[in-house]
């Protein structure tokens, strides 16, 4: 399946319409994802089946695997707000279209980025944002050094 996707998590809908302009320019599609769909997989939400989850998952290296936190109510205490965008199926062109759009234009930033690979495929929103959240927290204290 050539799927090309954003997912988009914690926008407000003028920022949405902003995104669905760039998400012509790159010929993807998005889907906004809401409260309702945070405890469901990365891989679900981009409309993959369990198994093709499964089989995608399989790829990933023995020493890239990490445990990931599974506690739903510490992830709840955690949430993280920032706007996220999750990119699937975007080669480098696209890739630089879409964060080239996002700079020049009306959106200016996206704090937290992330593409699927098949350590993060199986991975609920929640655990994704707060993998994601820790990241840009930490290359942003390197800024500052």
């Amino acid at each position: 399946m050539a799927l090309k996707m954003i997912l988009a998590i914690n926008f407000i809908p003028e920022r949405i319409k902003q995104l669905k302009l760039l998400a012509l320019l790159t010929k993807s599609q998005i889907r906004i994802v809401t409260e309702n769909d945070m405890d469901k997989t990365v891989g679900e939400l981009l409309g993959f089946t369990e198994e093709e989850i499964e089989n995608i998952s399989a790829l990933k290296k023995q020493e890239e695997k990490k445990d990931i936190p599974e506690n739903q109510e510490l992830m709840a205490a955690m949430e993280v707000t920032k706007e996220a965008i999750i990119l699937c199926g975007f080669d480098s062109s696209a890739l630089n279209v879409l964060l080239n759009g996002i700079r020049r234009g009306p959106l200016k930033n996206i704090p937290l980025k992330a593409g699927v690979t098949p350590n993060n495929i199986s991975w609920n929103i929640y655990t994704i944002l707060q993998e994601i959240s820790k990241e840009h927290d930490y290359f942003e204290a390197q800024k500052k050094r």
